[in-house]
């Protein structure tokens, strides 16, 4: 079961050399978007069962993200329409690198989003993912649903303290550097140093990224680390959800952390070779993930 955002991105890119105040010409796009939609969306068209819990407006844009989750063979049958509510928006804009620049985030609706009962049962059966786009007393809800069985995505430095009340929850955090400074409230240099901060404040399980840095894992009191291997980019567009689907497809293939983190950075890979948001998980990530699977089972 997937939980969170599901809304439209607006993404401007510039064409040359991006300069801050003042009109760049470019290209902008419109797409489906939020983190929790996108991990979903690759997570059915890999062949995964999926429950999709989330809210969009009874409006063109809300109908459009049904439609196109529904196409995908995800079950959307608890998503929430607010007839009152607008679908969200996420407006970003990427320098001629790629690189984002700035984002501007209306996301109000879910501010409001009462998680419907769907979202709260099936203690003890199949992985939850939740992103941060839900409001702190929903994510405490879904905590205490579903224990060690939910995976928490921070999404960005704004949204991350939703989560910091949840650390000793049991759940895995799903972070990147800037947004595990949010959750341990003290300035660190490398993942490996929020994981051990991490570990101090009650949690048991982290996956913290830092870029071109090792990426640390924090399991059972135990640190590792990972190196990601070098990377043509050609777009950072939606490697942080690709990632996260690439792992969430080896946990639930029964993967240990540490080998569903490396079929995630494969994703990862992936993802940044692409222009644009990666479509579906590659099939050497999909045969990677069952893999890891079948060697924890033997």
């Amino acid at each position: 079961m997937v939980v969170g955002g599901c809304h439209q991105d607006v993404l401007g890119r510039a064409s040359f050399v991006y300069e801050p105040a003042t009109s760049c010409p470019g290209i902008v796009t419109r797409r489906p978007g939020g983190v929790a939609r996108n991990v979903v969306v690759l997570l059915g068209r890999a062949g995964a069962p999926c429950r999709f819990v989330s809210v969009v407006g009874d409006d063109a844009a809300g109908r459009e993200l049904r439609a196109e989750l529904s196409s995908a063979g995800i079950d959307t049958a608890a998503m929430v329409v607010d007839a009152k509510g607008r679908t969200g928006t996420y407006l970003a804009v990427h320098d001629e690198a790629g690189e984002l620049v700035s984002a501007i985030s209306d996301l109000g609706l879910y501010d409001g989003f009462v998680l419907p009962p769907a979202a709260l049962e099936g203690a003890g059966g199949p992985l939850v993912f939740a992103d941060a786009n839900l409001a702190p007393h929903e994510l405490a809800r879904l905590a205490e649903a579903h224990g060690d069985r939910l995976v928490l995505d921070a999404i960005s430095r704004a949204k991350a303290p939703r989560l910091k009340p949840l650390v000793a929850s049991g759940a895995l955090f799903i972070c990147n550097l800037p947004s595990a400074e949010l959750l341990v409230g003290h300035q660190v240099n490398r993942p490996i140093e929020a994981a051990e901060r991490l570990a101090a404040a009650g949690a048991r399980r982290a996956v913290i990224t830092g870029g071109s840095k090792p990426l640390a894992i924090l399991e059972a009191g135990q640190i590792t680390e990972l190196t990601p291997q070098p990377a043509e980019v050609v777009d950072v567009t939606g490697v942080g959800d690709a990632q996260t689907a690439g792992l969430l497809l080896a946990l639930s293939a029964g993967a240990p952390l540490v080998a569903a983190v490396e079929v995630g950075m494969a994703a990862a890979r992936a993802a940044l070779a692409t222009a644009g948001a990666l479509g579906e998980l590659p099939k050497d990530v999909l045969a990677a993930a069952l893999k890891a699977g079948e060697r924890a089972e033997t």
